[in-house]
């Protein structure tokens, strides 16, 4: 298959009902926030759904959800996929460079892969590839993604561009705390979360 080249259009509240229907089919369960929650962050300024079109083909090929930091030159990957019908194209890669044209780091999530063999495993493997492939780094962090069920241990990778320092301890943890406040105000025990990060 040949991949064109991709554009990225900033999506709507109407956009995110189309892509939430796809969406809840893209992640676990415990990583999932509510779609009352995505309109409300989708309010704000920072937080956007950002969609990527195929103009040749006129399709959606993919999207992500992304947080523009108010001080830091950089942006936080909340989510990021290709529809089912075009992966393994390309297109992954092709959104991932059109985010980098945002800003000059990018923060990114990624699961640690579980310990027992099979799909799963094989699945967390193969995105951590994918963003070491591009260029991220893991940063020396003991990360945990809030959850109504508690902290869920994952992997925080930074990706960042030639003319930007790699961001330094105290950056990485005001990103986090600004991301805790701003992302996840739905989540009843983030400061515990927090401080659990931050004490380890």
């Amino acid at each position: 298959m040949i991949v064109n080249d991709i554009e990225i259009i900033e999506g709507s509240i109407d956009d995110l009902k189309s892509v939430y229907q796809r969406f809840t089919t893209y992640f676990a369960s415990d990583e999932l926030k509510r779609y009352q929650h995505f309109k409300l962050l989708m309010s704000k300024k920072n937080y956007k759904l950002l969609l990527a079109k195929d103009p040749i083909i006129d399709e959606i090929v993919g999207y992500a959800f992304i947080y523009e930091f108010n001080q830091l030159q950089a942006i936080w990957l909340d989510y990021m996929a290709i529809d089912n019908r075009f992966r393994s194209s390309g297109y992954g890669a092709q959104l991932f460079k059109e985010l980098t044209k945002w800003a000059g780091g990018i923060f990114i999530e990624v699961e640690i892969p579980e310990e027992n063999e099979g799909g799963t495993r094989e699945n967390q493997l193969r995105r951590i590839t994918f963003y070491e492939r591009l260029g991220a780094k893991v940063l020396p962090i003991p990360y945990q993604l809030p959850t109504n069920e508690g902290g869920l241990p994952m992997y925080l990778y930074f990706w960042q561009s030639h003319d930007i320092e790699r961001p330094s301890k105290e950056q990485i943890q005001e990103a986090i705390t600004e991301v805790f406040t701003a992302i996840h105000s739905d989540i009843k025990h983030k400061d515990d979360i927090l401080i659990k990060i931050f004490s380890e």
